[in-house]
């Protein structure tokens, strides 16, 4: 019964994401930690994989997402917000690309062009760079929200499916971090 559980957590993942099932749930055997893994480690499934080539870049459009604000935001408040995020998916950032560096993925995203639940996508960058004031606060507080709410939804697969030990303590870590963003984004409001 225990080896059902990576199968459930790439269905739960697949069907979180929209229609992007096709990556979520590798053919092939996840690859074995890349060069450079810590002592500790174990290996990387096929949830391992798809939790880091998905939250990866929806981490790294959040973070940029949140840097806009300083210059576009009208609200002190959604300024003040997006500022408090930043340090903290900065530093979740780093340790994404660690994890995934440690995994053996390519640093592409192979989910470029998909639409997801909680992905901020180029063309939502794009409105953000070109809006300012209460427009900008809106998509920005939108966006956001839709970001760390999937997190939180993503993270509970790799935690339940994941095998890397390391990879599922981030996660841990990360939907924390997310449920306190919301609570945050939230007083915005």
């Amino acid at each position: 019964m225990r080896r059902r559980a990576p199968v459930v957590a790439a269905v739960v993942v697949a069907m979180s994401m929209g229609g992007c099932a096709t990556t979520a749930v590798p053919a092939a055997p996840a690859p074995p930690p890349g060069p450079g893994a810590g002592s500790g480690s174990g290996a990387f499934n096929p949830t391992d994989i798809a939790w880091l080539q998905l939250t990866v870049p929806m981490t790294e459009n959040a973070v940029t997402a949140a840097h806009l604000a300083a210059d576009h935001a009208a609200s002190t408040a959604v300024r003040s917000a997006a500022s408090a995020l930043e340090p903290a998916q900065d530093g979740f950032l780093t340790r994404l690309r660690a994890a995934r560096d440690r995994a053996g993925l390519p640093t592409g995203n192979v989910h470029s062009g998909h639409q997801m639940p909680g992905m901020i996508t180029e063309a939502d960058l794009v409105g953000l760079r070109t809006s300012h004031g209460g427009d900008f606060d809106q998509r920005l507080v939108a966006l956001l929200r839709a970001h760390s709410k999937q997190i939180v939804v993503l993270a509970k697969g790799e935690q339940t499916a994941g095998a890397d030990p390391a990879t599922q303590a981030l996660a841990r870590d990360l939907a924390t971090a997310a449920t306190r963003e919301a609570e945050v984004l939230d007083r915005t409001s």
